[in-house]
């Protein structure tokens, strides 16, 4: 091969004598900025912005660098006054035609140009006029259907007669070369066309998807509310939920059969990633309704705060508490529904219209964490998702390992944007070339729809996600591990009243004799399926472990003797599942003992008549006139609190039912009872 000795700015350079200067100066690592030029097409010299100065023969001449074939001794000067202000003057001539354009907007203003001089009166104008689609067509598909027609300001590209080629469907070789996205367009040729139609189906398919599991998700809060399927129907939710999966067994130290569905989750998304929070989660549904999609909040380090929280919970369960399971979003989602939905229901139903607030403001603020992640997702769309929510975390972090990725083909994107614009996630970041991180990316396929240059797609098979702006680190990791066996000592500390509190505390049938709360999940299903609202939520009166735990009220209603409901659809197997028989056992299923207040008691003896298990019997007692229901020392008392709900006292109940072993001897050891 031939070769051709030159000098650029000064530097002496041999190429091959085919070249140009343009080539010349890009392989020793000069810039020469052009929006028309590429090493697969035949120059054309369209955009002027590549010229240069050259000297040969004693002449001086300034020109286009990308088709001026190099000559032997040339010199050319990249940058003089005369060259730079040639690029600034075609530079603002671009800018004035398409002033939207990020593609141009980057090259005006590295040539120091902020603002074009020229109004357009189609701002929304993108193509340069390039040429290079038309090349491609030519030199790279052999087509041979764009090209130019009209002069002037009339110009552009189009197939002739604007008559639309099938090829142009499918293609697509032009789109790669355009530099500012403007090839897909163009009206008569819709190149992409059959790229866009995929990519707007999956959108749609997506939506409806979510949008569906949405409204399943509200019927079958419908039906737990209303009793009308079978619990381990309307739990489905839970028991696909990885992180429940992960944690109840982990601090319950037992095997729970009720999320075997959940490995489908894990399945999902080790192939396609996060499409749990994308495609099922309900919540996630919800956020996608309103909110901005940018990344609008200044702190977008906080995005780790999520892995921080999923690590809080994982070594809290690893001591054998689930404190903050109330972080987990399909259990946010349950309680503020059920906040909203279970008093009107309780007002609706019963007959005797007792206070479904219970007490005070304790009801609905079983719907703080949900009223929060509506407000919060005002500041950006997803907010809980990016930032707060633990299950996102974990989803996120087995999809790093995911078998299809989103993936951006940097030899055709020209950093348009709008891929970022339209992310729910705010997951594509413009300072890593429009990239995401696979635990950032829900798999919604919003951005790949309207992408200019069709350069966004899903394949198959990618390596691992790692290395990413928000990855979380060892030293988070080690910190949280320490932070977290802190906590769990902490909150185990209840002094004062919140201990006397914790030990009067009532649980639902058969909780007592379990290892409860290294079990629950603070779901609160057990207290919308309870048809009689004796399952309520706990504050603080059962201690800071005990958040939105269930206990029962029999001051509110009572347990039915023939239900088993609340075993049936907690998924941890907090609440056992039991049969009628070993419910109605005080040994397995109790919940408390029953004890009469002689000093409050009427005598009206309608516990004794109403009470299911025949507990009571009638005694005199020292110190009171008459004959009195007591209940026995050898009764199957379970505590269902029937006793409590018909006592005709309401003030001050005659009837209370005590945990087991937990009576007040104080109150009681005075009193001598004979049998009537």
């Amino acid at each position: 091969m031939n070769m051709v000795n030159l000098t650029i700015n000064g530097e002496k350079l041999a190429v091959a004598e085919n070249s140009t200067v343009l080539e010349a100066a890009q392989q020793a690592g000069i810039h020469i900025p052009t929006m028309c030029s590429h090493k697969d097409l035949t120059p054309y010299g369209a955009c002027r912005l590549c010229v240069v100065e050259v000297k040969r023969n004693g002449r001086t001449v300034v020109t286009t660098s990308c088709n001026t074939p190099v000559e032997e001794g040339m010199d050319v000067t990249t940058e003089t006054e005369e060259v730079n202000a040639t690029r600034k003057t075609m530079a603002n001539l671009l800018y004035s035609r398409c002033p939207e354009v990020p593609a141009i907007q980057r090259m005006a203003a590295s040539v120091g140009l902020l603002q074009p001089s020229f109004e357009n009166a189609n701002p929304k104008e993108d193509c340069i006029l390039c040429g290079m689609c038309v090349r491609a067509c030519d030199d790279i598909a052999q087509e041979h259907v764009l090209g130019f027609v009209g002069r002037g300001m009339d110009r552009k590209v189009t197939t002739a007669f604007d008559v639309r080629q099938e090829v142009c469907d499918t293609c697509n070789k032009c789109v790669t070369y355009c530099p500012t996205g403007a090839i897909t367009h163009l009206e008569a040729p819709k190149i992409g066309l059959g790229f866009k139609k995929k990519a707007h189906t999956w959108k749609v398919a997506r939506v409806i998807f979510q949008y569906t599991t949405l409204l399943v998700f509200l019927g079958l809060m419908a039906a737990t509310l209303f009793n009308v399927l079978q619990p381990l129907t309307v739990n489905i939710f839970s028991r696909l939920n990885p992180l429940q999966a992960l944690v109840a067994p982990l601090a319950g130290r037992d095997l729970i059969t009720n999320y075997i569905p959940a490995l489908l989750t894990v399945v999902l998304t080790i192939v396609f990633g996060r499409v749990w929070c994308g495609w099922f989660c309900p919540l996630g549904a919800v956020f996608e309704l309103f909110g901005r999609k940018d990344r609008h909040f200044k702190w977008q380090n906080m995005r780790k705060l999520k892995y921080v929280i999923l690590a809080v919970i994982v070594v809290m369960a690893a001591f054998g508490g689930l404190a903050f399971m109330w972080f987990e979003p399909i259990t946010v989602f349950i309680r503020g529904l059920t906040a909203i939905f279970k008093p009107l229901i309780q007002y609706v139903q019963l007959d005797k219209k007792k206070d479904f607030i219970m007490p005070g403001f304790q009801w609905f603020a079983i719907a703080i964490p949900f009223v929060f992640a509506l407000l919060v997702n005002i500041i950006e769309k997803r907010f809980w998702c990016r930032y707060l929510c633990p299950l996102g975390a974990l989803v996120g972090l087995g999809s790093k390992f995911s078998w299809i990725k989103r993936f951006v083909n940097q030899d055709s994107c020209v950093k348009c944007g709008e891929c970022a614009t339209h992310c729910p996630m705010g997951a594509i970041s413009p300072e890593n070339d429009f990239k995401s991180d696979p635990a950032e990316c829900i798999m919604c396929m919003d951005c790949a729809e309207p992408c200019p240059k069709l350069a966004i797609t899903f394949p198959k098979g990618q390596l691992g996600g790692w290395g990413y702006e928000f990855d979380p680190g060892r030293r988070e990791a080690l910190g949280t591990i320490g932070a977290s066996a802190v906590a769990v000592g902490l909150l185990s500390l209840d002094v004062g009243n919140v201990q006397a509190a914790k030990k009067s505390v009532l649980r639902p049938p058969g909780a007592y004799y379990n290892d409860f709360l290294s079990k629950c999940i603070r779901c609160d299903q057990c207290i919308e399926v309870c048809p009689t609202h004796y399952i309520q939520p706990a504050a603080f009166e059962a201690g800071w472990d005990s958040l939105y735990t269930p206990i029962v009220d029999p001051f509110v209603g009572y347990c039915t003797y023939d239900c088993t409901l609340c075993g049936q659809i907690c998924p941890s197997h907090a609440i056992p599942l039991l049969t009628l028989e070993e419910k109605q056992n005080y040994s397995i299923g109790g919940v408390g003992w029953a004890q009469v207040n002689f000093d409050t008691c009427i005598r009206c003896m309608t516990c004794l008549d109403e009470c299911p298990y025949k507990c009571f019997e009638e005694v005199e007692v020292e110190g009171h006139k008459g004959v009195f229901p007591r209940v026995r020392d050898d009764a199957n008392c379970v505590g269902c609190g029937v006793c409590v709900d018909v006592c005709p006292k309401q003030e001050v109940k005659a009837v209370v039912v005590f945990p087991y072993g937990k009576v007040p001897e104080e109150k009681y050891k005075f009193t001598k009872y004979t049998k009537a």
